[in-house]
C-alpha cells in the first residue's frame, strides 16, 4: 500500500474516534440540563405541596378559633337562661342556643375533615420530600460522572487532534485538502473499504476492473458515486 493511502487510513480511524468522543462530550450538557430540569420540577412540586399545607393550617387555626369563640358564646347564653323573665324569651333563647350548637357541630365536622386532609397531605409531602432528597443525591452523583466523562472526552479529542495533524503533515497539501473536504461533506467518513465490489460508504457497486485496482492499494482511487477514497482491507 502506498504511504499516503496508509496514512489516510490511519487518519480516518482517528477521525472516527474523534467523532465518537465528540458525541460523548455533546451528550453530557444535554443530560445535565435534563436532570436539572427534573429536579427543579420535583422541588417546585414539593414546594407547592408545602404551600397548600400551610394554607390549610391557617384555615384550621381560624376554624378552631371560631369554634372556641362560638362555644364560649353558647355557654354565656346558657348562663343567662336563669335571668330570662318570660317564657317566650326563654324559648327564643333556647332556640338560639340550639341553632348555635348545630352550627358548632357542623364546624367541628368540617374541622375534623380538614385535619384528616392536612394529615394526608403531610404524609404525602413527607414521602415526596424524602424521594426528592434521594433524587438530588442521585442527580448530583450522575452529574459529577457526566462532568468527568466530558473532561475525559475533551482530553481524548485533544490528543487525537494532535495525532491527526501530525499524520496529515505526511501527505501532500492536495491530498490533505481533498481528505478534509470529504470529511466535512461525507459525515466524517472520507476513507472507506470495498467489499465484494461494493463501496461501504454509499453502498453502490463499482465496476469489476476498478475493484481489482482498488484491491491492489497501489494508488489513490475514489468511488465513482460518492468520491470517497478507497482503502481495501481484507479483514474488514
Amino acid at each position: 500500500m502506498i504511504e499516503e493511502l496508509e496514512t489516510l487510513c490511519q487518519v480516518q480511524k482517528i477521525d472516527t474516534k474523534i467523532i465518537e468522543n465528540e458525541k460523548r462530550r455533546a451528550f453530557g450538557p444535554q443530560r445535565i440540563d435534563e436532570l436539572a430540569k427534573r429536579i427543579s420540577e420535583a422541588r417546585e412540586k414539593v414546594s407547592r405541596e408545602q404551600g397548600v399545607i400551610e394554607e390549610l393550617e391557617k384555615e384550621r387555626r381560624k376554624k378552631e378559633q371560631e369554634l372556641e369563640t362560638e362555644k364560649a358564646q353558647v355557654k354565656k347564653s346558657e348562663s343567662k337562661l336563669t335571668e330570662v323573665k318570660t317564657n317566650k324569651e326563654y324559648q327564643a333563647m333556647l332556640k338560639e342556643i340550639e341553632a348555635a350548637k348545630t352550627a358548632n357541630d357542623k364546624t367541628e365536622e368540617e374541622l375534623l375533615l380538614l385535619l384528616e386532609r392536612i394529615e394526608e397531605l403531610k404524609k404525602d409531602h413527607k414521602a415526596g420530600a424524602k424521594d426528592l432528597e434521594k433524587r438530588e443525591k442521585e442527580t448530583e452523583a450522575e452529574t459529577k460522572g457526566l462532568e468527568t466523562e466530558m473532561r475525559s472526552a475533551d482530553d481524548i479529542v485533544s490528543k487525537l487532534h494532535g495525532e491527526r495533524d501530525k499524520l496529515l503533515r505526511r501527505v501532500s497539501a492536495e491530498v490533505r485538502a481533498k481528505y478534509n473536504i470529504l470529511i466535512e461533506k461525507r459525515a466524517g467518513l472520507a476513507v472507506v473499504n470495498v467489499r465484494n465490489g461494493t463501496c461501504l460508504g454509499c453502498f453502490m457497486n463499482i465496476p469489476p476492473q476498478l475493484f481489482i485496482e482498488v484491491m491492489k492499494n497501489s494508488r489513490l482511487i475514489t468511488c465513482p458515486s460518492c468520491n470517497r477514497i478507497f482503502c481495501y482491507r481484507e479483514e474488514e
